[in-house]
């Protein structure tokens, strides 16, 4: 089956070719680009022909860094991210209770709030969570997956009391009496409550309506940004029962579950819109949960730098498992010591370089003076430059004005000739490839601060990070990213050309039409 785009812009992003007047695709691929008058004798009897209307039409974009069966699963909790106090959580709670008429005993679950953003301007504690409820366990995840609070029935069910120490690569949190207050982060809370707040259990029509979520914003390849044997499985079963709207590359946890990766021989290659793409390491926090691993200081925290998940030696014995492998590596990397542990574990190799496209994700405060060494080893950068908006304001009392001007260090990226895509790290916030591109372009924070005007990079540059590097990074290049003969006809249909767009209005560009491989599978009710 055939069908012709035409009578719009059509974008292809290529750029010694940005435009063509008309696009035919034939069967999920691309037959040919060009103008009317070229592709008028392509066109078969039964040809669709399709009035694009004056919208825009370029390649669909391309998530190169989420969870999205996380996402899925926060489909079921407590929405927590529109709260701006302790009370508004406590409201949300009781009536989720009410609404979903839980019995006492059964667990509760919220996702989404920010510390950052409550007029507390701190964590809710076990005794607010227990005025919701003292006859529910309850677990309340933060927006960034990387800490999270309990109540006192919740701390009772995990067996925790005062006695409790706090472990490498975690804490928890205490009242001035040294009592445990229900906050806890990093390793404390994702290998314990987190897990359960990341239960997989009867996911599957979640997970279809979350892969519809995403669609809606233009994409049509996402990630699975931490896997384990039973995403993996989850995967499979939904490709086996035809509930693969996207494709999906999964990188698996290369502490737990690096035998599901080596159990595979060919990772290129998509069975039912799913792949594995390789291996995937924590090596830090959050910069606005301040447990990035920094190499200086907090802001006002006397010699408080965060701190690391792995000793250097640990980290080095990953690195050079994936590239004996040669396996492709994701790194989260959120400070700068971090980004540094993982230079040095490529440095300390036994093959420094590599062409297995290692990535370095988040990069939030990956410094300047350190791309030449990303560029050297052969590591490509993942921004969530959307960081500059959401929490640009945190940042700066943070890390101070000269480190937040620089997060998301894509300008000089640039300048080094570093190739980089840009992500949302759903489900930290929704997967708007747009605002991320007006992000990037802008630099606006919440406030209305310009947050590092010398790392504003051109909306080409922006769109590129979201189209064609990020089929560079997944190795698919050759059938992704531009608008070419041969290649899936992967495509997105937007009200307005992001190039002639005013850089402000980048954001309030409207996704009609989101197409993969010649099927549409969102399209914007009239």
């Amino acid at each position: 089956m055939q069908k012709l785009y035409t009578n719009g812009t059509i974008l292809t992003m290529k750029e010694n070719e940005l435009y063509s007047e008309a696009l035919l695709i034939r069967d999920g691929s691309i037959q040919a680009v060009g103008t009317r008058k070229d592709l008028g004798p392509l066109c078969e009897a039964d040809c669709e022909r399709i009035d694009l209307q004056g919208a825009c039409l370029m390649p669909s974009f391309i998530d190169a860094h989420s969870h999205m069966l996380q996402f899925a699963n926060t489909l079921k909790f407590v929405p927590l991210k529109s709260c701006t106090c302790v009370a508004d959580i406590q409201e949300e709670i009781k009536r989720y209770i009410k609404e979903k008429q839980l019995a006492d005993g059964e667990w509760v679950m919220g996702f989404g709030y920010d510390h950052n953003a409550l007029a507390e301007h701190r964590h809710p504690n076990c005794h607010e969570l227990d005025a919701a409820s003292r006859t529910h366990p309850i677990i309340l995840a933060h927006s960034s997956f990387h800490m999270g609070v309990l109540n006192t029935m919740a701390l009772q069910a995990y067996g925790l009391d005062d006695s409790v120490k706090n472990p490498e690569g975690g804490s928890y949190g205490r009242d001035e009496q040294g009592h445990l207050n229900g906050y806890m982060e990093e390793v404390t809370f994702m290998r314990g409550p987190g897990e359960r707040v990341m239960s997989l259990e009867n996911i599957d029509a979640y997970a279809v309506e979350a892969q519809k979520i995403y669609a809606s914003f233009g994409i049509t390849t996402a990630q699975e940004g931490f896997a384990h044997r039973s995403e993996v499985d989850i995967y499979e079963r939904l490709g086996r029962s035809d509930q693969m709207l996207l494709d999906m590359v999964a990188y698996v946890d290369i502490v737990e579950d690096s035998e599901v990766v080596q159990q595979r021989e060919d990772l290129k290659e998509y069975r039912n819109h799913f792949r594995i793409g390789g291996y995937k390491l924590f090596l830090d926090g959050s910069p606005q949960g301040k447990t990035a691993w920094m190499s200086k200081p907090y802001e006002n925290s006397g010699d408080y730098c965060g701190y690391p998940i792995y000793t250097d030696e640990q980290v080095d014995g990953y690195v050079q498992q994936a590239l004996d492998e040669h396996r492709q590596l994701l790194v989260h990397c959120n400070g700068d010591a971090a980004s540094q542990q993982m230079l040095n574990g490529y440095h300390h190799s036994r093959q420094k370089t590599t062409d297995t496209r290692p990535v370095m994700v988040h990069s939030q405060t990956l410094r300047p003076d350190q791309l030449p060494q990303l560029k050297e080893t052969g590591v490509m950068p993942s921004y969530f430059v959307a960081h500059v908006y959401h929490w640009g304001d945190v940042h700066l009392v943070n890390f101070g004005k000269q480190r937040a001007e620089n997060i998301s260090c894509t300008a000089s990226a640039l300048q080094n000739h570093i190739p980089f895509t840009f992500h949302q790290d759903t489900p930290v916030i929704l997967p708007d490839m747009l605002e991320s591109v007006w992000a990037a372009v802008n630099r606006i924070t919440k406030n209305g601060v310009v947050l590092g005007e010398q790392q504003r990079i051109s909306v080409l540059k922006a769109l590129k990070a979201v189209t064609i590097n990020a089929a560079y990074q997944y190795f698919e290049e050759d059938r992704k990213g531009t608008l070419e003969a041969g290649k899936l006809a992967d495509l997105v249909i937007l009200n307005e050309d992001p190039l002639k767009a005013e850089p402000m209005k980048l954001r309030d560009i409207q996704v009609m039409e989101t197409i993969k491989e010649g099927r549409t599978i969102y399209k914007k009710a009239a």
